[in-house]
């Protein structure tokens, strides 16, 4: 819903002036009217390094960005306008609108508020009055959610060794020859996800927050390699200013085959520093206990501390990066296995960038090391891995927040101990809701 439509008939009778229209914003016009917001986007989008701080050619491009699902692009060329034009109530109720659309509820609640102080239509400022009493609803209780399913290949499905046999050094350097489930297995699939996160506010600083999701990956034939894993969180979060601190308990149900492979229940805390709308860091630490039901030797206690950073950029393609680092170990419960415990220390980071009409490209890559705590009793030597994952995609809109993904990742894991090396490539495409 515009808010300009009703904004805009009063501005223009009140005299405010345009520049003067050409050839190229005429046919954004018409296609705006004809609904084809995309279509106007695809046309102005080509122009902007030499019409940018035009406010006709901005407003227009900002119009139709919004209704073509980039919000973000919107508000860099609703910016502009506004930067010449403070009093264009038209284009101030626009980036309102796009503000929401990015969940940026504060920014759009002010500029909302400062378009409802103008003399503007009455009808123009009932539809304000109802975006800001939907915004005030949404800052007492928010939920959103996302629905996910797709389709794949998967080169290695149990993320095993492509070897078949191997060398035990414990018996003498005797070769065996492993069972087929214990090397590398490759299947096409069927995945759906899907989860819910809930806000409720109990004052402006005080907040409860909780989430939950589900996924389940079903392969074609290798059926003993399904997986389904059912995540929860529950806590509370303290916000003063640009600090935020949350404290939060997590649990974790995780089946291979149907059947409980392992639990994890544990702690998180954050603490998070907003330097603007648009950069953020945060510190994290995570304490959890994992619990294998049908391996109970491998219970292990696991601490994670972390730090991360993410920017969203003003600028052409609107890129959007993000890095982390951290530090952990897992330490076995069961005395006389010190092999199964590992320190670990690892890095990740990744990116997207919008290309317009829709179209976005995404990459993230991950490096983690671990270092095991005492002598393989089979392979006699003391365990280090060195785990590389790398994925790269490109997403497409399809309509307002329906969106189809096509990824590509990557995984290698470099190991010591033969029977731990191994190599992994999926390729999958999926169609995600967001509401």
């Amino acid at each position: 819903m515009r808010l300009g439509k009703a904004i805009l008939a009063a501005v223009l009778a009140a005299g405010t002036s345009w520049a003067s229209a050409d050839a190229l914003t005429d046919r954004a016009k018409q296609l705006l009217r004809d609904r084809q917001p995309k279509q106007a986007y695809e046309l102005l989008l080509p122009q902007e390094p030499a019409r940018a701080g035009d406010p006709e050619f901005d407003y227009l491009l900002g119009i139709s960005a919004l209704d073509a699902g980039e919000p973000e692009r919107a508000v860099f060329a609703l910016e502009r306008v506004l930067a010449m034009q403070p009093a264009n109530h038209v284009a101030r109720a626009e980036i309102a609108r796009a503000y929401l659309a990015l969940g940026e509820r504060e920014a759009a609640r002010r500029e909302f508020e400062t378009v409802r102080r103008q003399q503007i239509p009455e009808d123009a400022k009932a539809t304000v009055d109802r975006f800001l009493s939907a915004i005030s609803a949404a800052d007492v209780t928010q939920v959103r959610g996302y629905l996910e399913a797709g389709f794949g290949y998967d080169s290695n499905v149990n993320s095993a060794t492509s070897n078949d046999q191997i060398a035990l050094p414990a018996l003498g350097g005797i070769i065996v020859t492993l069972d087929a489930s214990s090397t590398r297995r490759s299947d096409h699939f069927g995945s759906l996800a899907g989860g819910l996160n809930v806000t409720h506010k109990l004052s402006p600083a005080w907040a409860l927050v909780g989430a939950a999701s589900g996924a389940i990956k079903l392969n074609a034939d290798e059926g003993r390699f399904d997986t389904l894993s059912v995540d929860g969180t529950l806590g509370a979060r303290f916000t003063h200013g640009k600090e935020a601190m949350t404290l939060g308990a997590q649990a974790q149900h995780f089946e291979l085959d149907f059947e409980r492979y392992r639990e994890t229940r544990g702690l998180v805390a954050q603490w998070q520093h907003l330097y603007s709308e648009r950069r953020q860091a945060s510190l994290y630490a995570q304490v959890s206990d994992l619990h294998y039901p049908t391996q109970s030797i491998r219970d292990a206690d696991r601490h994670v501390l972390g730090i991360a950073y993410g920017a969203a950029i003003e600028g052409a393609y609107s890129p959007v990066l993000f890095g982390s680092a951290y530090v952990g170990q897992e330490r076995e419960q069961a005395s006389g296995v010190p092999h199964l415990g590992h320190d670990l220390v690892g890095l990740r980071f990744g990116g997207q960038v919008r290309l317009g009409g829709g179209w976005a490209v995404f990459a993230n890559a991950a490096y983690e090391e671990r270092e095991y705590g005492g002598l393989e009793p089979i392979f006699l030597v003391i365990r280090e891995d060195d785990q590389k994952d790398l994925a790269v995609g490109v997403t497409y809109l399809l309509r307002p927040a329906t969106t189809l993904v096509a990824q590509l990742a990557h995984t290698e894991n470099d190991s010591n101990v033969q029977i731990n090396r191994f190599r992994r490539t999926v390729a999958s495409v999926s169609v995600r809701i967001n509401f």
